[in-house]
């Protein structure tokens, strides 16, 4: 039987590879859970994710463009195999690509003889001879868990955080992890602060004396109920702390770009600064001052914009989702 193993990475579809599961294994790239993710055809889809995922140094535009072209194709002849296994966490990460595969192999025609491996453990940490173990969770995808997943992906695209908060709090069918972390999804809203959760956390460790950043990065995954961020990622987030009108934080040699990453000089500088918290950052985590009303807001969550003017909050107590809109 030839199968087709989707997988959330490269490091995970080299362990498959190494331990013969699959006759091809297709790793999905893509941060879903940054910049536009937006509701749009297949090759639309692309060119906008690609400005989003390459870095004009390492990742370029046109290899984005073209894993994505790659991977298409692959989908679309899908009747090649005649079984697909889907291989992903627990975490937001991977729970926003199930959604989106599930939703274009529904669109495709392609429901039977889909099954998947949903891990509480993280697929990078495993070895070649014990990832196989995990296959005794492999269940079958079953329609109801096809309409869900479209039904979630178009909300996340096109519905906005209150479309999602309603499907989080309905019954949700055959994904074990998927409450949580669309949950998860919702407190990368800004709170009442203007500070997403991981913008919060960060501070909280900060402000506690762990000061570099590279520490600051461990400590702010282990606060995680299932740690979803990749370095890139937080050191982004950590940047636009310091790097705006008024800073959270300081002590950065520089603004992050991956390219720092390839000198080892700038990267050792960069993730050994010694970073101070700021007295606007400790009123922030005092619950006496807002991000926002002192910094722009721009960025995407999902197909929703959010700027100072338009834009949601999620509040954790009580559960409540807010839209802020300027008169």
């Amino acid at each position: 039987m030839t199968e087709l193993i989707i997988t959330n990475g490269d490091q995970a579809a080299d362990l498959l590879t190494q331990a013969g599961i699959g006759d091809t294994v297709l790793p999905w790239r893509d941060v879903l859970h940054e910049g536009p993710v937006p509701d749009a055809d297949d090759t639309i889809f692309a060119t906008l994710r690609a400005q989003t995922l390459a870095d004009g140094h390492v990742v370029t535009r046109e290899k984005v463009q073209e894993d994505f072209k790659a991977r298409l194709e692959l989908l679309r002849n899908h009747q090649k195999y005649e079984k697909i296994e889907l291989w992903f966490e627990h975490d937001l990460y991977d729970q926003l690509q199930i959604l989106q595969i599930l939703d274009m192999l529904s669109r495709f025609g392609r429901i039977n003889n889909v099954t998947i491996v949903q891990s509480p453990a993280y697929l990078g940490m495993q070895t070649a001879d014990r990832i196989g173990r995990l296959q005794e969770l492999s269940l079958p995808v079953l329609d109801r868990m096809f309409a869900f997943a479209s039904r979630t992906w178009k909300a996340y695209v096109s519905g906005g955080p209150e479309a999602i908060n309603e499907i989080r709090r309905d019954g949700i069918p055959g994904f074990p992890f998927m409450a949580q972390a669309l949950l998860r999804l919702l407190q990368e809203l800004p709170g009442p602060d203007g500070l997403s959760r991981t913008e919060r956390q960060v501070l909280y460790r900060l402000n506690r004396g762990v000061n570099r950043p590279g520490m600051l990065f461990a400590q702010v995954l282990n606060m995680e109920e299932a740690a979803f961020l990749g370095d890139w990622s937080f050191f982004r987030i950590l940047s636009a702390l310091q790097f705006c009108t008024r800073p959270a934080l300081t002590g950065l040699p520089q603004e992050f770009q991956p390219r720092i990453f390839e000198d080892g000089a700038q990267r050792k500088e960069f993730i050994t600064a010694q970073l101070h918290i700021t007295e606007f950052g400790k009123s922030l985590l005092d619950g006496k001052a807002d991000f926002i009303s002192e910094n722009a807001l721009h960025r995407w969550w999902g197909g929703t914009e959010l700027t100072t003017t338009d834009h949601w909050r999620w509040q954790d107590e009580g559960e409540v989702l807010r839209h802020h809109r300027a008169a």
